[in-house]
């Protein structure tokens, strides 16, 4: 195993939740240093991540549903317990002490700021909201999707500062010199919804390729939760100050509204289509209304249609950076993390 990867050192949410079953208590140690344990009482009850600080130590107040922290004195050493008392809160709070234990061994964090910034910015994202429409869901799952082809090809700082662009608010992708609409449907057809006459319309001087991705429900999928986790482990890891620029991104994203998606489990049905949005690409723009009186023309307010892109991609024309290749999700979520926050046994939500 190498080092430099936290996300295959971790006890599995499922291999956890074994051993609480079993209801013996254990100290499970987490590899890395310093030595961080997971520390689990006779009968199951309040798991917590065990992390050694200094004496005198305050423990933070963490303000999120389900997770707290206490200092405690053990042979006369003192340690930072994070810890729950709800079971059904228990993949969460998985992933918040994974993520804790990277900053603490990997990034050489203080266990006090290391506690404090992950609840926080999970708390954020974990936030009870009300559920995204499906349409939206999995237009998210498709846009996450890019993001990792963008960082495989150019790392994930250029990948981020591309989501989202500021200075491109048009579309949802801006590399370098050229920009990048993504539609995503799941099964069935490459059919997408185009909303307005501006959405294809390309930046002057900056091409626009389209990405068409097709997404299947599938149990061994990845929700969205859990895709984010597993961009955020890798971020976290490689290019730990594009974190907040990717939480910004998805905070967007989702609004004061919506919560991240954790119910669905969705795989790419086959590679993404990728294709440059020229004259022989199926589009309206505005040029649709020039031929319409002005005060006519004032009066159309919405223009909303459907596209049908199956094989109108150009063989001659390789898109950039990897844009048309199938994501392994595996490899950006590996299954011993067990971090996709939906399990099928558990529809209470």
């Amino acid at each position: 195993m190498s080092g430099a990867d936290g996300r295959s050192r971790h006890l599995g949410c499922e291999a956890l939740r074994d051993h609480l079953d079993n209801g013996a208590p254990m100290l499970i140690p987490v590899e890395g240093d310093p030595p961080l344990y997971w520390h689990l009482e006779a009968g199951g009850r309040r798991p917590a991540l065990r992390i050694p600080v200094p004496a005198g130590t305050k423990a933070p107040r963490l303000g999120m549903q389900g997770v707290r922290a206490v200092c405690v004195l053990d042979g006369g050493e003192q340690f930072l317990h994070v810890y729950t008392e709800q079971m059904d809160l228990l993949r969460e709070f998985h992933i918040v002490c994974c993520e804790i234990a990277d900053r603490v061994q990997l990034e050489g964090t203080a266990p006090v700021v290391a506690v404090h910034t992950t609840v926080m910015a999970w708390r954020k994202l974990l936030a009870r909201r009300r559920r995204m429409p499906l349409e939206a869901e999995v237009g998210l799952f498709g846009e996450l999707l890019t993001l990792i082809g963008l960082a495989a090809a150019r790392g994930w700082h250029a990948a981020v500062d591309a989501w989202q662009h500021p200075e491109c608010a048009d579309h949802d992708f801006t590399v370098d010199l050229y920009d990048l609409e993504v539609k995503t449907v799941a099964g069935g057809a490459r059919v997408h919804t185009i909303h307005g006459l501006g959405q294809l319309t390309p930046h002057r001087n900056r091409p626009l390729w389209f990405v068409s991705h097709v997404l299947d429900a599938s149990d061994s999928g990845r929700s969205v939760l859990g895709l984010v986790e597993g961009i955020r482990s890798s971020v976290r890891i490689a290019a730990p100050s594009a974190l907040d620029g990717f939480d910004t991104r998805l905070q967007s994203w989702l609004g004061s509204e919506y919560e991240v998606p954790r119910e669905h489990r969705w795989s790419p049905h086959e590679a993404p289509l990728a294709m440059p949005v020229d004259e022989h690409f199926p589009r309206l723009t505005g040029g649709i209304l020039a031929t319409l009186p002005p005060a006519t023309a004032a009066r159309i307010l919405d223009v909303d249609y459907r596209i049908d892109v199956a094989d109108a991609g150009s063989p001659a024309m390789a898109a950039p950076d990897g844009i048309g290749v199938v994501v392994d999700l595996l490899r950006v979520l590996p299954p011993d993390v067990a971090s996709d926050l939906h399990d099928p046994k558990d529809d209470s939500r």
